[in-house]
């Protein structure tokens, strides 16, 4: 197929990460693929390894300038079907189709927001059975035209981290070798509930001393401020690394001994997917698609959200048994070669633009 992959995203997420994947793995069975993003976006530098042909646009839907030319590049190219990502490419797709004849649209919805266009398009992906419930009740798309294709990593990137990375990663944040370290990832931001975990912190100090948890993100927004005032007022701060935004999540897993995600609202969290392939047990709360990642008492344990009792709990549990820790980290890994690689998602994505295109 001739396939046009369009995304807003600037930054790298969850969304960019898996359309990046999405272009490789497509390309590398034989397709044609377009990519078009935003001026600068940090997909446009690293889809330049492959055979993609990638056009940068503003994606302005006002005045029609950039849909006229991105148009032209469809016509050009004699793109099959186009296929979009985050809620300003989502849009620009849906007039392209509709304004500009495209032969078929299918957005990919990566999270859970009432807006016009979702009914618009051919098809619909959605990342997690919660979020398809969400689309049909919601943005009244039809349960013929919807298809849950959860999200994928590629898991050797977690897999094959050389053996000695644990202990370098640790000696970079002042930690010793056996030391019970959790760790959380993303930016701190009301949703993602780190203040819960905070909260936990001096029932988790009582039963395990020296504890520490290592937090990887953007922090400096208000809400981290908060979290950090939090942390400060419960005297737990020296308890919590800071680590800020990192490329190399892989070596941060690798350095612990369990991945938490006390988040009051998820889609398909790509993190809790790549905790899994670094072998980590996951402590997560039940919300959104987390339960359809996380299998509960078998690759980690699942929490009511909110609730930094609960949360401290299960994180006791874990952290005084290794055995459970090891086995349920090794149950996660075969659940994401099984379930949320490249190899077992790509064929349906696949059939999803080919029944678009049809």
């Amino acid at each position: 197929m001739r396939i046009m992959e369009i995304i807003s995203g600037t930054a790298v997420n969850g969304a960019v990460v898996n359309c990046l994947d999405i272009c490789r793995a497509l390309s590398r069975r034989g397709h044609d693929v377009t990519l078009v993003c935003r001026p600068g976006a940090w997909i446009s530098e690293h889809a330049q390894d492959g055979n993609i042909r990638v056009i940068e646009s503003s994606l302005d839907r006002w005045p029609l300038t950039e849909l006229r030319r991105v148009a032209h590049v469809v016509r050009e190219n004699d793109i099959q079907v186009i296929h979009t990502h985050m809620s300003r490419a989502n849009f620009f797709g849906v007039l392209l189709r509709w304004l500009f004849g495209v032969p078929a649209c299918v957005a990919t919805a990566h999270s859970r927001y009432i807006q016009l266009h979702w009914m618009f398009n051919d098809r619909v992906i959605a990342v997690s059975d919660a979020t398809r419930r969400f689309h049909q009740r919601y943005n009244l798309v039809r349960g013929h035209r919807i298809d849950v294709i959860h999200n994928f990593i590629n898991e050797q990137r977690f897999m094959n981290v050389p053996t000695d990375t644990r202990v370098a990663v640790r000696r970079e944040f002042g930690l010793m070798c056996d030391q019970p370290t959790i760790g959380v990832i993303g930016d701190v931001i009301p949703r993602k509930g780190l203040i819960h975990l905070i909260r936990a912190l001096p029932l988790l100090i009582e039963a395990v001393p020296d504890v520490r948890v290592l937090a990887v993100g953007c922090n400096e927004t208000d809400y981290a401020q908060q979290v950090q005032d939090e942390a400060a007022q419960l005297r737990v701060s020296d308890r919590v690394i800071w680590a800020g935004p990192r490329n190399d999540i892989e070596r941060i897993l690798a350095a612990l001994d369990i991945y938490v995600l006390p988040s009051l609202e998820e889609n398909m969290p790509l993190a809790i997917l790549e905790a899994m392939a670094a072998g980590l047990p996951v402590v997560a709360s039940e919300v959104g698609g987390i339960p359809e990642c996380v299998a509960h008492q078998q690759t980690g344990l699942l929490v009511p959200p909110g609730e930094p009792e609960s949360l401290a709990s299960a994180l006791i549990g874990l952290l005084t048994h290794l055995e459970q820790r090891e086995q349920m980290g090794g149950a996660g890994q075969h659940r994401v070669r099984t379930n949320f690689s490249i190899e077992s998602q790509i064929q349906q994505i696949e059939q999803t633009l080919e029944r678009a295109a049809a």
